[in-house]
């Protein structure tokens, strides 16, 4: 099951992605957010997402303070505990803002065959590749 999660503080000291980045960053400003795959009660994946108007290419693009109209959500983390949660998650999140808003859907991944993998496994294709991160869109 898809949730959203209100107080991820303490899941988010997990990522292997990009464990540079506080908890506190990834849910201030009101336009990031923190949604986890849930089976038995218990977490088995995590993304981190951010509403963004531009195609990231850095961590430091994440967190641009523009007023501009935000048409693009940017899965930038996503990993998990449970083999095949994160696919689960992600597909569910897809579905979700598909449904919900007319808005783009684009990664900002790791320059790695195991993130390469998964997203064109989940049905994303290359939008660009940068100096150290690619992006993907669903």
């Amino acid at each position: 099951m898809l949730v959203q999660l209100l107080d991820p503080d303490p899941i988010l000291r997990d990522d292997p992605v990009r464990p540079s980045i506080s908890p506190k960053r990834r849910i201030e400003g009101g336009n990031r957010c923190v949604y986890a795959w849930v089976e038995n009660k218990k977490i088995c994946a995590i993304v981190c997402v951010t509403w963004e108007f531009m195609i990231p290419q850095t961590e430091k693009d994440l967190f641009q303070s523009y007023w501009e109209w935000r048409d693009k959500a940017v899965l930038y983390s996503v990993w998990s505990y449970k083999k095949g949660s994160g696919s689960k998650l992600v597909q569910a999140l897809v579905k979700k803002i598909q449904k919900e808003a007319d808005r783009r859907i684009i990664t900002m991944s790791p320059k790695t065959d195991m993130a390469r993998d998964f997203h064109i496994r989940n049905g994303a294709k290359v939008l660009q590749v940068n100096k150290t991160t690619v992006n993907y869109e669903y």
